[in-house]
């Protein structure tokens, strides 16, 4: 479960006046399977469920007209195939590639009539998927010292189209690096993660949107507990301490993250 409310405005690195109040809640339920078919292959799928809520006032005169929009429904699935590399040193590394599937519904964006530094200002362009199949390539590595593991990892999701709707979604490449340590117990794990986010500003018929462009830095502190047996439970909170965004935009302050997995 992934949880944000971006309700600041911010331009470039800097924060902005938010003119018109507005503000965008997102809560995106993820479900995910992974089956081992070999000792060093296998599969994941993933599925995500979104529930947006976009709103703000807009003055019409002398009168204000508070305006909401919100879409909820499942979005776009995944299919990835890992791939465990033969151990070097000690250290473990994973590859993996796959897509994105566009099951998430589409719907044709809206903007208004003039642009804003050269980019489209959108009304509304709420989507539940992206529309397109995107490329999905990973690695990670991770190596044991002790009761400490640390971690690394890089991501990118690579869209090349535009789909019907003529919207084509940024692509995105992610960065990331930490360590886990137990606490006292093996069941209880403390990690600490630093991430670099790179996200292009998604494009409507070639031309740039005012929305979703930008770089950000942010340290995620977080918890694991084992419960049970294969059951594992686990909380992150993402802190952007650095952000250049590409434009005036809403973000948040901290995004939330929760979850639970069964291992069988």
């Amino acid at each position: 479960m992934v949880s944000e409310d971006r309700d600041r405005a911010y331009d470039r690195s800097k924060e902005a006046e938010n003119d018109f109040d507005e503000r965008t809640q997102i809560l995106v339920p993820l479900v995910t399977l992974d089956v081992r078919l070999t000792e060093q292959f296998g599969l994941q799928a993933a599925a995500s469920v979104p529930d947006v809520t976009r709103s703000g006032v807009t003055h019409r005169g002398t009168a204000t007209v508070n305006f909401s929009e919100t879409f909820s429904g499942l979005g776009d699935t995944s299919l990835v195939a890992w791939y465990k590399l033969r151990p070097k040193n000690r250290w473990y590394a994973v590859v993996n590639v796959g897509g994105s599937l566009p099951s998430g519904r589409t719907e044709t964006p809206r903007f208004r009539a003039e642009l804003e530094e050269g980019s489209l200002v959108p009304v509304s362009r709420l989507q539940r998927g992206s529309g397109t199949f995107d490329p999905l390539v990973g690695a990670s590595i991770a190596k044991r010292f002790g009761r400490t593991t640390a971690f690394g990892s890089v991501a990118s999701r690579l869209p090349f189209y535009e789909n019907g709707d003529g919207l084509r979604t940024g692509a995105s490449w992610e960065l990331n690096g930490g360590a886990a340590r137990e606490l006292g117990t093996s069941r209880l794990t403390g990690i600490a993660r630093l991430g670099w986010l790179h996200r292009e500003q998604d494009a409507f018929k070639g031309t740039p949107i005012l929305v979703g462009g930008g770089n950000w830095l942010y340290v995620t502190p977080g918890v694991a507990a084992q419960i049970g047996k294969g059951v594992n439970v686990q909380a992150e909170v993402k802190l952007p301490i650095y952000r250049v965004l590409a434009n005036k935009q809403l973000d948040s302050r901290a995004v939330f993250q929760f979850g639970i997995s069964r291992a069988f």
